[in-house]
């Protein structure tokens, strides 16, 4: 995957459709959950990260709720009488019904446990904070593996560790890559809950019929996007709308060019390596060549590609795949001429990183009926229902041997289910976290363009930019 705005680009809509809601104290699960909400997340809390994609999300009918199934119940010891508090991140009001079954489910899987939930959306962190600075805080807690939260409050000691105390099979049963998502010391605090991700929307009569390319074939690389684009200039005149990740470059050239960003100790910035160098060429040589359209290249917002796609104008573009539910409508000639394939993979063998978690309370008073709740929600069964409401995808290879995900897909705009799993199952945490990480992003972002569009040989333009970065964390 090219770039992770798999949170940003879902969740542009978000922010201009959530009113401001009354704020209530929190109910028993069977009610809708309560916490507060408001117009945009301008507040400090949300300054860290954007509302999760499921707010924006349109959720289908909710079938009837599944029955109790004795074999969930995978977590031992979990304590008699035990109350137990759930708080998520702008879910309410879209799946409040599942929800509310799942923790019916749960209750009567495991007798003698009562949850309260609660959603809290713009001032999350804040409540969060404040909780934990109460020595209190929710038992069950949902929080943003891609924003840092997990090893945040993990480095703080306020996140109750897995490894030792969750069942090997427990663990087992989630990819390799998510579980190992946010390690603090080697350890994982989280359970990893759902994910998004983004699929290469192909145009198949620019592709195949006018190109002369077989779809089969398309890409599997990074590296074989040039020659690609070459032959598609020269057969159709047509540009590929490529987006480069300018929201957070370091981590498209982790996962692309497999570049360590930085040193080990993480003191250092170092993405002016040889791998950083042949990353960016690739770029620069694809600019010089004329294949690759700029106005999207480098663009801020990602609906300049997805505009120029819509309008039948490029053979592919990167995107989440409910931007076939809108060509449906707005272009039906290019819906018709629609395939999904999977991004090209990078030198990293990586193409994103986790979403969201479920962590628990390294305070709970009820430690195994936090850990029976988290490992609950995010186990095959709760997450394939969860994907039937809305679109994500689960965080265990068992998930996807449900039928609804299996090939081949029912509708165009379902083509990216057949190929969730494939992509899912490489996300892993290979980015470091990196210091006054907007700043350097700028930094990143202006060297980059000065190589693609000034003549700047690329080797110098980042090794000028790793020297202004490492300025700032000195």
């Amino acid at each position: 995957m090219r770039l992770d705005r798999r949170l940003a680009s879902a969740v542009v809509t978000v922010s201009m459709a959530l009113v401001v809601a009354a704020c209530s104290d929190a109910v028993p699960a069977s009610p809708s959950p309560s916490g507060p909400t408001a117009a945009s997340p301008s507040s400090a809390a949300a300054a860290s990260a954007t509302p999760s994609p499921v707010a924006s999300a349109t959720a289908t009918p909710m079938p009837t709720p599944l029955p109790v199934d004795p074999a969930e119940a995978v977590i031992p010891n979990v304590e008699q009488g035990a109350s137990i508090t759930f708080w998520t991140y702008y879910l309410s009001p879209t799946i409040d019904a599942y929800i509310r079954d799942t923790i019916d489910r749960f209750e009567r899987t495991y007798p003698g446990v009562e949850v309260t939930w609660e959603d809290h959306k713009a001032t999350y962190r804040q409540d969060l904070n404040n909780a934990f600075a109460k020595k209190a805080g929710p038992d069950v807690i949902n929080l943003s593996a891609g924003e840092g939260w997990v090893r945040e409050y993990a480095t703080k000691g306020l996140l109750l560790g897995l490894d030792a105390t969750v069942p090997a099979a427990v663990r087992d049963g989630y990819f390799p890559g998510l579980w190992k998502d946010q390690l603090v010391k080697g350890v994982n605090y989280q359970f990893p809950w759902y994910q998004t991700l983004e699929v290469e929307l192909v145009n198949l009569r620019l592709y195949s019929d006018e190109a002369g390319l077989d779809a089969a074939d398309f890409p599997k690389k990074v590296g074989d996007l040039p020659g690609v684009c070459q032959t598609i200039k020269a057969k159709t005149g047509k540009l590929c709308a490529i987006r480069l990740g300018v929201e957070d470059l370091l981590s498209q050239m982790a996962w692309e060019g497999d570049v360590d960003v930085m040193n080990a100790a993480g003191t250092a910035f170092t993405f002016d390596s040889k791998a950083a160098v042949a990353w960016l060429q690739m770029y620069v040589d694809m600019v010089k060549d004329g294949t690759v359209d700029g106005s999207v290249l480098t663009a801020t917002d990602d609906k300049v590609g997805r505009l120029l796609f819509a309008a039948g104008q490029a053979p592919f573009y990167l995107s989440a795949p409910i931007v076939a539910r809108d060509l449906k409508t707005d272009n039906p000639t290019v819906y018709e001429n629609l395939l999904m394939k999977p991004p090209p993979m990078g030198l990293s063998g990586v193409l994103g990183r986790g979403l969201m978690s479920i962590s628990v309370n390294a305070m709970t008073k009820y430690p195994n009926a936090s850990l029976a709740l988290a490992q609950f929600f995010t186990n095959p069964r709760s997450m394939v229902e969860f994907s039937r409401r809305v679109a994500i995808y689960p965080s265990s290879p068992a998930a996807y041997d449900d039928p609804y995900f299996a090939p081949p897909a029912r509708t165009i705009e379902e083509g990216a289910l057949p190929l969730a799993e494939g992509i899912v199952s490489t996300y892993a945490d290979v980015v470091p976290v990196v210091p006054r990480k907007a700043d350097v992003n700028a930094i990143v972002l202006k060297a980059v363009e000065s190589a693609l569009y000034a003549g700047v040989p690329a080797d110098k333009a980042l090794s000028t930019a790793v020297a202004a970065a490492n300025k700032l964390i000195k």
